[in-house]
């Protein structure tokens, strides 16, 4: 869908977009399935100009700021040529989700700016139509490779199936209650092109199989409200998980301890190093993340972590004082 900006349209100059951050693969979904969370997201700011084409004037944390190194920048950028304008955007990135640690960082840094860009140029365009401005701007981060199991959660909010070969293919998947979850983030940094570098090229059919039937079990859960069925087969990961927990040290004790603390289920989301945890409501995940965290210290890791849900927003607009003060939105 591609549309002109109109001169004579009455937009916002500037706009401050929250990006939330998201889990992925859940267990068997490996490139598949991911779900929006409340409470930890980026910002991103943009403003209209003169000057032709995307700047990024700020981002920290060694972030490039040249916009086509930059998922932020590359997605502002093809929303401003999708729009045809001969104007141009500076972005400003706040990052507040960790570096490497799993939740969708990029993700929510590219599904922001798509969002905020659209916005000052006049909101010419809906979520469906920024799906591929989003996937190629969160393919900055992932090696040149379109993935929508972070980003189209981001953008849309909830839980999202998408397909690894077209994720332009997707579906928004309905449950009946938000998912309560304790979230671990170790310190310790894993980037995807990294973690996927790992991975076996083959795997065995009878694994294959089982994989596929699980996640299948898994969406059912889902969509059933039947969140400690849920939690158990998001722990029956063959193919993806046991090769990237050794990057995680901390991973084992860290699963026992929340298994043993009542948690439905445990794994790592994304590249890692983030685990998490589902549990009944958010008091039991409160518990769990606390013995979660004392595992991993046991471990000689430090980690951060927080409660959370799924949410059914994804991109937003926040107020200018949000932004700043870095409440979380």
């Amino acid at each position: 869908m591609i549309q002109s900006h109109t001169s004579g349209a009455a937009v916002e100059s500037r706009a401050t977009v929250f990006g939330p951050a998201s889990l992925s693969n859940l267990g068997p979904g490996f490139d598949t399935i991911g779900i929006c969370l409340t409470g930890i997201g980026d910002v991103v700011s943009a403003c209209l100009t003169d000057r032709a084409g995307v700047r990024i004037t700020r981002a920290g944390y060694g972030i490039p700021l040249d916009p086509l190194r930059n998922t932020a920048g590359r997605a502002a950028s093809l929303v401003l040529e999708m729009a045809g304008s001969s104007q141009g955007i500076d972005l400003a990135i706040e990052k507040r989700i960790p570096i490497g640690s799993g939740i969708g960082g990029s993700a929510a840094c590219a599904a922001a700016a798509a969002w905020a860009a659209n916005l000052v140029l006049g909101k010419l365009f809906e979520h469906e139509d920024l799906v591929e401005a989003v996937l190629e701007g969160e393919a900055v981060a992932s090696g040149g490779c379109q993935h929508g199991d972070n980003v189209l959660p981001a953008l849309f909010g909830g839980v999202v199936l998408t397909s690894p070969v077209d994720p332009t293919d997707y579906r928004l998947i309905e449950i009946p209650r938000p998912l309560s979850m304790a979230i671990l983030i170790p310190r310790l940094s894993i980037l995807t092109p990294e973690a996927r570098a790992i991975l076996p090229e083959l795997v065995p059919l009878r694994s294959a199989v089982e994989n596929a039937s699980d996640l299948a079990f898994l969406l059912h859960a889902l969509q059933s409200g039947d969140f400690r069925r849920a939690g158990r087969y998001m722990m029956r990961d063959r193919l993806v998980e046991p090769v990237r927990a050794r990057l995680v040290t901390c991973y084992n004790a860290v699963r026992r301890a929340a298994l043993k603390a009542g948690a439905y289920g445990c794994a790592l989301t994304g590249s890692g190093p983030a685990m998490f945890s589902v549990a009944e409501d958010d008091t039991d995940a409160k518990a769990i993340l606390a013995v979660m965290r004392s595992a991993s210290l046991e471990e000689g890791i430090e980690a951060d972590g927080l409660v959370t849900r799924s949410s059914e927003s994804g991109v937003r607009v926040v107020s200018t004082e949000e932004a700043i003060d870095g409440r979380r939105p």
